[in-house]
């Protein structure tokens, strides 16, 4: 909350880098999480760690310490979309997006329901506005992420 971000629309996005985008049920709100899964693949989460296509992935050392949590204590929602009886399969223009809040996000495993013509967990295409590239505010959170 307050956070101040700088935002690039040109760059690519890449794997577990953090994008702006348009949520996708409610497109008037803007979310910023960790983008994990790439158009085209099968993901999900088990062990505290992101699996794409049956192998597992390795986050960058920045990221060592975030778990991923396989259940959502206390969750009544829908059924998530990251589980190994559940996969998420990503189509040729969407991406899978995770909070490093793990507990308490509302994020890709989450959603009930997507953008019009895509899975409920994806974000499309179309609807990311940029990657960030720096927090800048406040002052004592002055980070670069590329």
């Amino acid at each position: 909350s307050g956070d101040r971000l700088l935002v690039a629309k040109f760059l690519t996005p890449q794997r577990w880098g953090l994008v702006v985008f348009q949520y996708p049920e409610n497109p008037s709100l803007v979310y910023v999480d960790r983008l994990v899964g790439m158009p085209g693949e099968e993901i999900l989460v088990r062990d505290g760690s992101v699996w794409a296509n049956g192998k597992k992935l390795t986050p960058p050392d920045s990221l060592t310490g975030i778990n991923y949590l396989s259940e959502i204590p206390n969750w009544y929602g829908p059924e998530t979309w990251w589980s190994a009886e559940r996969p998420a399969l990503l189509g040729d223009d969407e991406y899978f997006v995770l909070s490093d809040f793990s507990a308490q996000s509302n994020d890709s495993r989450m959603w009930k329901k997507g953008a019009v013509g895509h899975n409920p967990f994806a974000v499309p295409e179309s609807h990311l506005i940029g990657v960030v590239t720096h927090i800048y505010w406040p002052l004592d959170r002055w980070r670069i992420f590329r």
